[in-house]
């Protein structure tokens, strides 16, 4: 391979490095505050954005959303009769409306 080939090779990988440092961390998926949902997994429900666990929603049990953090990343609300605590926003809600 010659030394312009190389180079040429090289920017380009480097380009693609740079897009994928400019896209965000996290995926936030659509949900609204005062929605029902439903969770696809066991979740905890924590006191705070990844802090202690409260208590555990099992697979398909009911979330009602308060509201999000402003990256979108945590939402916050409550199990059914239980208190309100913080869940990742990272896909595990589905099923979710008014």
């Amino acid at each position: 391979m010659g030394v312009r080939r190389s180079m040429r090779v090289a920017a380009a990988g480097l380009g693609a490095v740079a897009v994928v440092a400019l896209m965000p961390g996290g995926t936030a998926y659509a949900v609204s505050a005062g929605q029902l949902c439903n969770v696809n997994q066991n979740t905890w429900v924590r006191y705070t954005e990844g802090g202690s666990v409260m208590y555990t929603i099992p697979a398909g049990g009911g979330f009602r959303v308060d509201h999000l953090n402003w990256q979108q990343t945590w939402v916050y609300g409550h199990g059914n009769s239980k208190p309100d605590g913080w869940i990742p926003n990272d896909g595990r809600l589905y099923n979710c409306h008014y």
